[in-house]
């Protein structure tokens, strides 16, 4: 089995290997998309935690922590997604679009959790590590369509572009 962007799938059984063959890029989205979920949502709790120790308004902490942990999180995403995910082949300053739109998709669920997480917390009186836990399937779906669509679609390059 190659190892150019393909998931090992020789030790499965033949009934996995279907049904996993031609979704390796999905699967690798879910993956990195899972371990993302767990980076970001512990890089919120502990900033959190942290940032009550220093602020006597409850939400400045949690808000500071969201904001600061969804910066941190699009990061390792971006990385993760263009080198695992797609493989992207952008490099040097051709990048730069690509992850303006990655980052783009981004701001879109970033303001979205920045006007629901308040309203978790404040209107329905939910703990904001709750609250950040119930937005992650929001977000999850907006950004695998973003994306597989938008922000890495090869059509969408300079290096396509050109050739």
């Amino acid at each position: 089995m190659k190892r150019s962007g393909s998931i090992s799938i020789r030790r499965l059984p033949g009934w996995a290997r279907d049904a996993i063959k031609g979704h390796e890029v999905k699967i690798k989205f879910l993956i990195v998309g899972i371990w993302n979920t767990v980076f970001g949502y512990a890089v919120f709790v502990g900033l959190d935690l942290l940032f009550t120790q220093f602020f006597e308004k409850r939400y400045a902490a949690y808000m500071l922590a969201a904001v600061l942990s969804y910066i941190l999180a699009t990061l390792n995403a971006y990385i993760f997604h263009k080198f695992v995910t797609f493989r992207s082949p952008l490099r040097g300053l051709s990048i730069i679009p690509e992850f303006i739109r990655f980052f783009s998709m981004y701001l879109f669920s970033f303001f979205l959790g920045l006007v629901l997480l308040p309203v978790f917390v404040e209107l329905f009186h939910l703990d904001p590590k709750i609250s950040a836990a119930l937005l992650i399937p929001i977000t999850t779906i907006i950004s695998y369509f973003g994306h597989s669509r938008y922000s890495f679609d090869p059509s969408k390059s300079s290096v396509t572009k050109a050739k």
